[in-house]
């Protein structure tokens, strides 16, 4: 009989998913910190367990949801979850879920185009199609090598980024260490002021919890489903802590920056280690790939069934086409703006998240399995 793997083992590639969907690269290039976190001063490094112990309960229930249902792809899973009302609620969940992993497909993709024109010279639409290559390429062949590749960017995107803070936090130690003895914040702000964004932006990433289904075949159990969320409550909210750390001491000008890790790093690091730029070169490619890749590959999981029987096509072809149809979507929004997709985009996703997939899955689905258990005992 074979030996099942310990629940960690199991959860930590799915939570990894998470992570580089979710962390990756607005961790290492500051972006979300900048617009969630940092302006509310030291307040901004409590912030992330608001909104990652929301997201992370969110997430949890949907792990619970796969593993009780076992359902791997987030159509089937709301055909289950919404029950009788799924004729209804489906179609308006679907159209979230596209609009979901466009928001955040875009900001991948902005994101990209910046990195690579600010570190190849190319130009951001230029840079914009190579992100979209990149994160394609990691997708056309299922959801295992979107595990594995997961796993190993998260652990190269942590090493990589504990640095960057180390040395960033290092350069400005004292006035972090004032920030943080004095409990300093900008006149007028307080905890409750950043609540609201920081509950805004946990529920605006409420779609992962039905996405992250095409990746957890191997979540069979309910402490595999806990465990899943466990691990990206410490993961998710350590890295925002970290890269408001890294933000702080550099307050107000790193707020106008659209990458402000990186403005951090050419005006006030690369003096003291010229190698830095290199090693977040490094980080910020293993990010931004790493986050595309698992909103793309939800898309072509989910589009996969609906090619018509009578295309004589492999799977292969199928997801190569997908691919081409979203990415092309999310270069035309990135040219919105980095700022404009995070604050306008994930505030609304945020708001329809509550009545499409919060309320359903955190509050019915409970009811429904508890009655489902009862019934059995009886």
């Amino acid at each position: 009989m074979e030996k099942k793997q310990s629940s960690f083992l199991v959860a930590f590639p799915v939570s990894s998913v998470y992570f580089g969907a979710l962390v990756g690269p607005s961790m290492v290039s500051g972006a979300f910190a900048a617009v969630y976190f940092a302006p509310y001063g030291a307040w901004g490094l409590v912030l992330p367990l608001v909104t990652m112990g929301l997201a992370a309960f969110i997430v949890t229930c949907g792990m619970i949801g796969i593993s009780r249902w076992k359902v791997y792809d987030y159509s089937s899973y709301a055909r289950k979850l919404y029950g009788p009302l799924s004729p209804v609620l489906s179609p308006l969940l679907e159209i979230f879920l596209v609009l979901a992993m466009i928001v955040g497909g875009s900001s991948v993709i902005a994101m990209g185009g910046t990195f690579f024109n600010s570190l190849l010279g190319m130009p951001v639409f230029l840079g914009a199609v190579l992100m979209a290559l990149i994160s394609s390429l990691l997708v056309l062949w299922g959801a295992n090598l979107v595990r594995k590749s997961s796993t190993f960017m998260t652990i190269v995107l942590v090493v990589g980024f504990f640095l960057l803070v180390v040395f960033a936090a290092g350069t400005k130690a004292q006035r972090l260490s004032a920030i943080i003895s004095r409990w300093e914040t900008p006149a007028g702000i307080g905890f409750l002021s950043g609540v609201v964004p920081a509950l805004s932006l946990g529920l605006s990433h409420a779609s992962n919890a039905l996405t992250l289904s095409s990746v957890s075949q191997n979540i069979l159990t309910r402490k595999d489903a806990v465990m899943v969320g466990l691990i990206s409550f410490v993961l998710n909210s350590s890295a925002f802590i970290a890269c408001t750390v890294l933000i702080l001491p550099y307050c107000p000008e790193a707020l106008a920056e659209s990458v402000p890790n990186l403005y951090i790093i050419n005006t006030f690091l690369i003096e003291r280690v010229p190698w830095l730029p290199v090693v977040y070169s490094v980080v910020m490619f293993f990010g931004l790939a790493s986050s595309g890749a698992p909103q793309l590959h939800a898309v072509a999981s989910r589009v996969l069934p609906l090619y018509p029987a009578s295309w004589k096509m492999k799977d292969l072809t199928k997801n190569i086409i997908s691919s081409v149809i979203y990415m092309t979507v999310c270069i035309a929004i990135s040219f919105l703006g980095l700022r404009t997709i995070i604050s306008a985009g994930y505030g609304l996703l945020g708001s329809l998240a509550v009545p499409l997939i919060v309320i359903p899955l955190c509050i019915v689905m409970p009811v429904r399995l508890y009655k489902e258990r009862s019934l059995k005992n009886d």
